[in-house]
């Protein structure tokens, strides 16, 4: 595949419009600390929610939800529960307002606003911060992974370099991006993400066009089976295929159980969600909105500019299945490795022109994604481990300059882990559903119940991080292995022992702490004895919202974000009266969420 003109020049200004938007950020980024990893709080909620929607756009893992469409068909979609797709239902209705109110800087600092400022706010912000380092370090080699298969296809020179093609690609790509992460900081990420996200809309829409067409055009050279076509999902994926099919799925597959499958994942995401944000990165976006009633704006935002990615994925699908499977030496490389039939759809379906767009679309996407979790990855190292433990007293300049370092340290992070690592599916089931599970339930209890501690947050996640490394190890020695269905409730269940055990065992948060936690923060669940105190203290004080009606709006909210998700794939895959039927549930869903969720909104800004 060779690039035009066209495709060069348009690759070419969107580098050149990312780098001088950093620069053009970088004084501003380099007034404080505040304003290189939050923007000051003065960014438009609007541009939070877009450069949300872009952070989780990465091509990572829609290469992995493509081939997973491949594969599974319209089941492919509850797949998605295992990575919380849902998530922005919860932060339009009251997580984001959660997180506003805290005030905080980073997820670590929250501990101290929820545990308070003694030994047990202090285990619990390391422990949070040694699992967000390790995350996202995960995430980026996860990332850079599929950047290394992308390249392969589109970056044909660096064939000609004395190295590793995919791994070339993965370095030249990388330093890019994280040349305008660390010059311009929050602010210039948050900028070019806007532009991102209208490149990857403009991008998505054409590409599920595209799959709309190639599905009218008649039955492709590898038909699907006749259940790809089928959104519920069912109890095993048995399809009596031969083993070389692309929509075979076999026996010892994590996806032939696939009803059992189906009920952790969808508990998981709703855990997940119910958690706040896991991502990490996720927080700074809240915390970066002006007021709590942004944060909401910003949560609803965020799952609408997110639609564009499932229509867009099942598209490069069926443009796999129609022309891609039609060529032999083609088809053979995506049955081998189903994770590269987005990379050989842009590279051998797309006509000059539309594929540099298409390519400065998902390139945005990785480079969305990627500064996401270097900037995050950046304000836990800085706030929570140089400035608390190493320079406290260390003024704006050093922070920033330490800001520049850190991040720049991640960028090496990926690099090295992309070196290393082969597997999309095998990093992104360790990140989500071995370490997900590991620290699940003590970041939903956090929220939810008062009585935890700081010491039995600490146990839990410490256990949970320790036990998902002993898995990973026994695993890739061959000692282990068993099915995520049999992993995860396993994992989960035994952090969540320790997690109680340890709580109860050690003295209580002081009431003090709680009670401040309360009033600004607003949680709800078990809350009750400091309910009571604050009211004896203050009773005139109300929340703004009561939890039943968030409860009440998350029922609504998240049957309307999956029609939101659905609805546009059931058209790509030519079911357009399944996605009538489904537009006029999502109109009529959307009415009555919104007149219930728009005057519960918070009233009065709040900016701190």
């Amino acid at each position: 595949m060779k690039f035009s003109f066209i495709d060069t020049l348009l690759l070419g200004a969107y580098i050149v419009l990312v780098l001088g938007v950093s620069f053009w950020v970088k004084r501003q980024s380099a007034q404080g600390i505040e304003s290189y990893f939050l923007g000051q709080r003065k960014l438009p909620w609007w541009m939070l929610a877009m450069s949300g929607s872009s952070s989780y756009f990465d091509i990572t893992g829609t290469m992995w939800i493509v081939s997973l469409f491949v594969m599974l068909g319209l089941r492919a979609m509850w797949v998605q529960f295992v990575w919380g797709f849902i998530i922005a239902a919860f932060y339009m209705v009251y997580m984001g307002k959660w997180i506003r109110r805290s005030g905080v800087m980073t997820g670590s600092e929250w501990m101290i606003t929820r545990f308070g400022k003694g030994r047990q706010g202090d285990l619990a912000r390391l422990s949070y911060t040694l699992y967000a380092i390790l995350t996202i370090a995960a995430f980026l080699g996860y990332t850079a992974v599929g950047m290394g298969k992308f390249g392969l296809e589109f970056m044909p020179f660096v064939k000609r370099l004395p190295m590793d093609p995919a791994h070339a690609c993965a370095i030249i790509i990388i330093g890019v991006t994280g040349l305008y992460v660390v010059v311009g900081g929050f602010r210039g990420m948050i900028i070019v993400e806007f532009f991102q996200t209208i490149i990857l809309t403009i991008g998505a829409l054409l590409i599920a066009w595209l799959g709309y067409s190639a599905c009218q055009k008649g039955a492709p050279a590898a038909p699907p089976p006749q259940d790809w076509f089928r959104l519920l999902p069912t109890w095993t994926m048995n399809r009596d295929l031969p083993a070389d099919s692309i929509y075979h799925v076999a026996a010892d597959s994590a996806y032939y159980l696939f009803g059992l499958l189906t009920i952790v994942y969808v508990l998981k995401g709703l855990l997940l969600c119910a958690s706040g944000p896991e991502q990490l990165y996720d927080f700074q976006k809240f915390l970066a909105t002006r007021s709590p009633r942004e944060a909401s704006l910003t949560g609803m935002l965020w799952g609408v500019f997110h639609t564009v990615r499932f229509p867009m994925a099942a598209g490069i699908a069926l443009l796999g299945i129609s022309g891609i499977s039609a060529v032999p030496s083609l088809l053979k490389q995506i049955t081998t490795d189903p994770e590269k039939v987005l990379p050989m759809v842009v590279a051998h379906s797309l006509p000059s022109g539309l594929r540099g767009l298409v390519m400065a679309a998902l390139l945005s996407a990785f480079m969305g994604a990627f500064s996401a979790m270097v900037n995050g990855g950046a304000s836990y190292v800085v706030r929570d481990v140089y400035q608390r433990y190493l320079r406290p007293r260390a003024g704006e300049r050093e922070l920033v300059r330490a800001s520049y370092l850190a991040s720049s340290g991640f960028v090496m992070v990926g690099i090295v882990i992309s070196l290393l690592a082969t597997s999309i599916d095998t990093m992104l089931t360790w990140i989500m559903v071995t370490l997900g599970a590991g620290v699940l339930l003590p970041n939903v209890m956090r929220w939810y119940w008062a009585r935890l501690n700081g010491y039995g947050y600490f146990a839990g996640t410490l256990t949970g991080m320790a036990l998902s490394l002993l898995q990973a190890v026994l695993e890739k020695s061959g000692w282990f292995s068993q099915p995520v269905y049999v992993t995860f409730p396993a994992l989960a269940l035994t952090v969540m022992t320790v997690t109680i055990i340890v709580t109860l065992l050690t003295p209580e948060t002081d009431l003090e702490t709680l009670k401040q936690f309360y009033r600004t923060v607003q949680p709800a669940g078990l809350w009750n004895q400091v309910a009571r105190a604050v009211s004896r203290d203050e009773p005139s004080f109300r929340k703004e919202t009561p939890f039943r009606i968030d409860l009440l709006l998350v029922s609504l909210a998240v049957p309307w974000l999956l029609l939101l998700y659905t609805t546009p794939v059931l058209f790509v895959v030519g079911r357009t009266a399944a996605a009538a039927y489904g537009a006029i549930a999502l109109a009529l869903l959307s009415a009555v969420l919104f007149a219930i969720w728009w005057p519960n909104l918070p009233k009065s800004p709040e900016s701190k």
